[in-house]
């Protein structure tokens, strides 16, 4: 399995240990052990396939994508992830004047069943690999120099799947975001 990108170690524990390099599933868990949480995010919402979805934020003519949990037992907040700052274009594409704008208020996510706010989740990351980000970051981006050991921060795919702590709700893919 492909180790977590950097800004999650500490805060997930990956659910199998597969040799698959490209792909990474595992629980967010907050550093105090504790599994529950609130899904903070920009407080917009789209409807896809009759469901109601977190989705980007426009604020001023700019887009912001954040999500944050809130430990249900200890409060502390831990950074899950923001466009700006992570995946291909966050991390390979960094755009430092639009990741310095202050980040969006951000509010938390209720369950569409019963309007619950503690969920626990779980993470699905996507990359092309070691070889495809030494590869194409080396060719493309001559001006920057990246450790290739930082090759799990240039993933592809953000996923979330949620589960409602009271009424048990499955929300797969609740947040599923492309970051190339």
């Amino acid at each position: 399995m492909m180790p977590a990108p950097s800004h999650l170690q500490g805060l997930v524990v990956p659910l199998d240990s597969a040799i698959d390099e490209e792909a990474l599933s595992a629980s967010v868990r907050c550093p105090c052990g504790h599994e529950r949480f609130e899904l903070l995010y920009p407080g917009h919402t789209h409807e896809y396939e009759r469901e109601i979805l977190p989705c980007t934020a426009e604020i001023d003519g700019r887009f912001f994508f954040v999500l944050k949990s809130r430990c249900a037992d200890c409060g502390r907040e831990h950074l899950l992830f923001d466009k700006d700052l992570h995946g291909w274009d966050g991390f390979v594409c960094h755009d430092s004047a639009q990741a310095a704008l202050p980040r969006p208020q951000l509010v938390a996510w209720t369950c569409q069943e019963c309007g619950e706010t503690e969920h626990s989740g779980i993470i699905h990351i996507q990359t092309e690999g070691k070889q495809d980000f030494i590869s194409e970051a080396g060719e493309e981006f001559d001006e920057k120099e990246f450790d290739e050991n930082r090759w799990p921060d240039a993933f592809g795919w953000f996923s979330l799947d949620v589960t409602c702590s009271k009424c048990g709700k499955e929300s797969q893919r609740l947040v599923d975001y492309e970051t190339m």
